[in-house]
């Protein structure tokens, strides 16, 4: 019985973390949170934020979580607040969590706003391809995860303007990813930067396309931006000094990776070296952090 009642308990706070809550961050933008963990059967994939913008002819959405069950439940919550119709998904990036919930807003007609990449990777197969070997690692999570071309594309920048809000869209790749936007909102003084912007949180740098020597000067023009809040792909909202702590990170790993090297040092013993860094203590470091050393280990080679 007392096992019972621990597992009940255990289930019981588990769902209360897993909820999905509107939060409204100012005046017509809202947001969820995503838990700070890998994704699984168990939490569902809800790993991630999103946000939404309302104007007078609808709403404006960027990412869309990690499968369409969920931006589905994304979606009901903003009819809630205004019963409109969603006019544009703006994907940061092609991460599962960005980017596989985006089936939902094509049934409702909304067109889908992406990197000039992510088309390319759709003509190719790639994505496709891409979709499939995330089923395969993670089974039964997503199922129902179909890949989807997007309608508008950004090369280097575009403005949108729905209503009376106005969207600067830059493409900033490569840097988190080879297709990473950038959403900034100039009269409110909102950035919405993916997954390029973290407060005490450790960003991952693993992916095949990032690319650490640009992202260090991408958040060195982001920091040039009228913002007052910068809304990123996790974390609560921040303000301007979560660049300096991404930057702080990219930064640290470079230096110190190209100095070991320089002594000598192979990989593992960098690894070893480095594991006990100031970042020790932050959310994700464990999960992170070694494949971020092993990425920037190979980044620093094809850079000499």
């Amino acid at each position: 019985m007392v096992r019972v009642l621990v597992y009940l308990l255990v289930l019981f706070v588990f769902s209360l973390g897993n909820e999905m809550k509107l939060i409204r961050i100012k005046k017509d933008v809202y947001m969820v949170r995503g838990l700070d963990a890998l994704p699984s059967v168990e939490n569902r994939g809800f790993i991630s934020n999103a946000y939404a913008v309302l104007t007078k002819e609808g709403w404006v959405v960027i990412d869309a979580l990690s499968t369409p069950e969920l931006s589905k439940e994304f979606i009901q919550r903003l009819q809630k607040v205004k019963k409109l119709p969603v006019r544009y998904i703006i994907v940061t990036h092609y991460h599962p969590d960005h980017y596989f919930g985006t089936k939902t807003y094509r049934d409702i007609g909304a067109k889908l706003i992406a990197h000039k990449k992510m088309l390319e990777m759709y003509d190719s197969g790639e994505l496709n391809s891409y979709i499939n070997t995330i089923k395969e690692r993670f089974p039964k999570l997503y199922d129902s995860v179909v890949v989807v071309k997007p309608d508008l594309v950004v090369d280097t920048e575009t403005i949108l303007k729905v209503g009376q809000k106005t969207f600067l869209i830059r493409a900033v790749a490569p840097a988190h990813t080879n297709n990473d936007i950038v959403i900034y909102m100039p009269e409110d003084k909102i950035l919405f930067a993916g997954d390029l912007v973290y407060e005490k949180r450790i960003p991952f740098m693993g992916d095949a396309g990032a690319n650490s020597k640009n992202w260090e000067k991408v958040l060195k023009e982001l920091k040039s931006l009228d913002t007052q809040v910068i809304l990123g792909g996790h974390n609560m909202p921040m303000d301007k000094s979560a660049i300096d702590y991404t930057l702080g990170y990219i930064t640290y790993l470079r230096e110190n990776i190209k100095k070991l090297k320089e002594k000598g040092m192979f990989l593992d013993e960098i690894k070893q070296t480095l594991k006990e860094s100031p970042y020790k203590n932050h959310v994700m470091y464990d999960t992170f952090h070694n494949a971020n050393v092993s990425k920037v280990y190979m980044e620093l080679d094809l850079e000499e």
